[in-house]
């Protein structure tokens, strides 16, 4: 079903749209129309038409100025115009005349053409039936004495000799006319069922329309084959007559007031055909109705063309029956509409039929031309063509409705040869601009400007003036073309002063050689001035002078920056003289690394280990150790790790700052200070006492006194600060002083620890009798009876241990002299030479 009602009018949009595609011969073709009221329709939801109009024009519009025309028909060689005046028009497919036959006294209600296309037959309300030879001066007159509606010739009219055409009208009579051997003669095929408005005739069947239906007759058999009644409640036949045409063969497409149906001929099988009866029978396979009143009916590739005809303010409570109300009410322009199989609307379009007002549903004809999907639509004051619209057409529709991206592709998938796709391009990405999409408009160039070095900077420059260079920057081509380094420059510092991480970005993405370095780094330099903490610029400027062979520059950004790269660069320049005044940068880089792994709480490195101050200890030739302290001096931690780096490295690099290691250990790093005093030889014992001394690391103080010879102070601070026995036996072993053990020993009576600590270690070093006699009496020692009885079990294992091995030596001894003397009694084998010489 169609979804235009009869009291709707299309949009002012959509008849501009349709009539705007109506081409003229000349101007003098164009026309106009008065707009009409309409309803607000979406542009974009518009379909485009299926079809593409043109005026014919030339002699057609000559012969309508004085005449109007009353029917048509289409071949493949010319078309035939009848008008009221009674005159038939041969014409091209311009509408040049090319014959004319002015035979009729009244209207010519109808032709018709031979397959051959030559012979032409037209039908009058003069009562007469013309047959007119094109190609000899030959007309053949026949009188039926009552209008003549319709006729159809023979198809092969031209082939046969019995020259056989059918004619209807008023009389009620459908008759063929054939030639035999005393003339031509008429027989009556049907009559009574009241005029006859249409006939057509294809191959071996007739199909004819009256007041009560349609009727088909096979003139192999001559037999009528079928009925197809008038649709039930239809108005009247004269008023909107039955519209006929063959799809093939076989297919008879009826349109009749607003209903339409397909009937399709079939053949009976052998076995139910019966003499005397049909061989072929009739089915209807599609049947609906529309919202109009159908005036044309033809076929168009899978679907259907409807020619409608719609009155304006439809009432439902007319009497449409009555002619005097007809002529009344003023007709709407008409429409053609493309049906699918599935009764479906697939399109509509408004057609501007000159004088359209006053027309009448029967003024109105639809025909076609299958062979070249080409239709004409006959007003009785104009001649419209219409043909299917072609890829040029498609897009053409596609630029009128600014749907500039899918005519690009069209044109680029037909090769158009009409529309240069160069153009195409051009105005979409205008429009995309003036639309404000500057992202697509910039992703299109990429494609439309293709290699074209011109265009590609003038768009440049206009994505510049925009604003909008961001947009079009990703797109911009670094080869094939390479654009001048004018553009480069000018896009880096577009984003300089707009966005630095798309200059950021920018900058590593295209090739270095596109733009002046130099130039690039002064701008971002000045710019850094505003903010000289800036990150992205920093980055910037880092890879920028890394670009520019400035590795110097470059390693004092990417240190600030924190970036690990920094030190390959260093060394695969050999920068080291870039950075030997940078020391207190490059430990802020350790430093942040170590916070860093802190924070992610992956495994801690330790901070000798981290880069940067692993980097200064392993080059001290080009950085030399006095140099980086100096810069270290008011950054007391970093100048430990360092020097604690240098002294796990080399025990003698950096040996002058070993006093200052001292402290630095003792703020920053205790546990490893007795360590360091143990592996140096070239500190100051006397300052490095008096540092643990003002901190109070007595073990320290401890083993500086011992390194001293101050043994005694050493050992009086382990008993009396440290209060450890076994510390205290340790250091009088490590310094085998006799003279320090009886200090011990005369401090430790009164100290019944100190006494079972001496009782459990005594041993080589010390006598347990020198011990045990000095004890004090009555002295409470707690855990004494077990402190006795090890040393008692320890002098029971010592002694078995001494017998054990005098039993080992003296077994050792048998067996070893016993071996010497067997050896000195055994022979010696001397060979001759070594034998004395017998006497003579």
């Amino acid at each position: 079903m169609s979804n235009l009602a009869s009291d709707n009018e299309l949009s002012d949009e959509e008849q501009r749209e349709y009539s705007s595609s109506i081409d003229t011969q000349e101007d003098g073709d164009e026309y106009d129309y008065e707009e009409e009221e309409e309803d607000e329709e979406d542009e974009d939801d518009e379909e485009e038409p299926k079809l593409r109009y043109r005026r014919i024009g030339a002699g057609v519009r000559d012969i309508l100025e004085k005449d109007n025309a009353s029917t048509l028909r289409v071949t493949d060689k010319f078309v035939a115009l009848g008008t009221h005046c009674g005159a038939v028009h041969i014409l091209d497919f311009e509408g040049n005349v090319i014959k004319s036959f002015q035979e009729h006294s009244a209207t010519v209600n109808d032709i018709s053409v031979d397959n051959s296309d030559e012979f032409v037959a037209s039908a009058s309300d003069d009562g007469k039936v013309n047959i007119y030879a094109l190609y000899s001066s030959e007309i053949l007159h026949f009188n039926y004495k009552r209008p003549v509606k319709a006729v159809a010739l023979d198809p092969e009219y031209a082939k046969k000799s019995t020259r056989q055409f059918v004619s209807g009208g008023m009389a009620e009579q459908l008759i063929m006319n054939e030639k035999g051997w005393l003339g031509s003669k008429d027989v009556v095929l049907h009559a009574n069922e009241g005029p006859i408005y249409s006939i057509k005739w294809r191959n071996n069947f007739i199909a004819w329309a009256n007041d009560t239906g349609v009727k088909m007759y096979d003139t192999t058999t001559n037999i009528r084959i079928t009925y197809i009644d008038r649709p039930e409640g239809s108005p009247r036949a004269d008023l909107y007559k039955a519209r006929m045409s063959w799809k093939d063969d076989k297919t008879l497409l009826i349109g009749w007031a607003d209903t339409v149906k397909v009937a399709v001929i079939r053949e009976r099988s052998k076995s139910s055909q019966v003499q005397g009866q049909p061989t072929h029978f009739v089915e209807i396979t599609t049947m609906f109705q529309t919202d109009y009143i159908i005036s044309g009916i033809a076929p168009f590739n899978d679907t259907l063309m409807l020619l409608s005809y719609i009155i304006e303010n439809d009432d439902a409570d007319a009497d449409t029956q009555n002619p005097d109300f007809q002529r009344k009410r003023l007709a709407m322009k008409p429409e053609l509409h493309i049906i699918n199989s599935e009764a479906e609307e697939l399109s509509d379009d408004v057609l501007p039929i000159m004088g359209f007002e006053h027309c009448r549903a029967n003024d109105y004809v639809l025909e076609f031309l299958a062979e070249q999907d080409m239709f004409y639509v006959m007003g009785p004051k104009d001649l419209l063509a219409a043909r299917s619209r072609d890829q040029d057409d498609h897009i053409e529709w596609l630029l009128d409705h600014q749907r500039y991206g899918e005519a690009l592709e069209a044109a680029r998938a037909a090769s158009s040869k009409k529309f240069d796709v160069n153009e195409i391009g051009q105005t979409f990405i205008n429009w995309l601009v003036d639309e404000k999409q500057y992202e697509k408009a910039a992703a299109e160039c990429k494609t439309i400007l293709g290699n074209d070095k011109t265009l590609w900077e003038t768009w440049v420059f206009k994505f510049t003036e925009l604003g909008e260079l961001h947009a079009i920057a990703p797109f911009i081509p670094t080869r094939d073309p390479q654009l001048s380094s004018t553009v480069y420059e000018m896009a880096l510092a577009w984003f300089l002063k707009s966005d630095h991480i798309a200059l950021r970005d920018t900058i590593r993405k295209w090739p270095k050689n596109l733009y002046n370095l130099s130039n690039v780094i002064v701008a971002v330099e000045d710019d850094m001035k505003k903010d000289k903490n800036d990150e992205v610029l920093l980055e910037c400027l880092a890879d920028l002078y890394t670009f520019n062979n400035q590795p110097d520059k470059a390693i004092e950004y990417n240190l600030r920056l924190r970036r690990p790269n920094a030190f390959e660069l260093i060394q695969e320049y050999n920068m080291f003289d870039a950075v030997k005044d940078k020391a207190v940068l490059l430990m802020e880089f350790d430093q942040h690394l170590l916070e860093k792994e802190e924070k992610e709480e992956t495994k801690a490195t330790k901070s000798t280990k981290m880069p940067a101050v692993q980097l200064l200890v392993k080059n001290t030739d080009a950085i030399p150790p006095e140099k980086v302290v100096k810069q270290l001096k008011r950054h007391r931690q970093f100048l430990h790790i360092y020097l604690d780096a240098l002294f796990d490295r080399d025990h003698h690099l950096g040996f002058e700052f070993h006093d200052l290691q001292v402290e630095l250990y003792a703020d920053y790093d205790r546990p490893k200070l007795l360590e360091f005093l143990r592996a140096s030889h070239y500190i100051s014992l006397e300052k490095a006492y008096k540092i643990c001394e003002k901190k109070d690391l007595v073990p320290e103080m401890v083993f500086i006194l011992g390194r001293m010879g101050d043994n005694k102070k050493a050992l009086m601070l382990i008993i009396e600060r440290l209060g450890d026995v076994q510390r205290a036996i340790d250091f009088a072993k490590e310094q085998k002083d006799d003279d320090l053990w009886e200090d011990l020993l005369t401090y430790s009576m009164d100290k019944p620890k100190f006494i079972r600590g001496l009782l459990e270690n005594v041993g080589t070093d010390i006598e347990p009798l020198r011990l045990i006699k000095r004890i004090p009496d009555k002295l409470e020692i707690p855990g004494l009876k077990d402190a006795l009885l090890k040393i008692l079990q320890d002098y029971n294992l010592q002694m078995s241990l001494h017998e054990g091995c005098e039993k080992i030596l003296v077994s050792d001894s048998v067996f070893l002299a016993d071996k010497m003397y067997k050896a000195h009694k055994r022979g010696v084998n001397c060979s001759r030479k070594y034998l004395p010489h017998p006497c003579n």
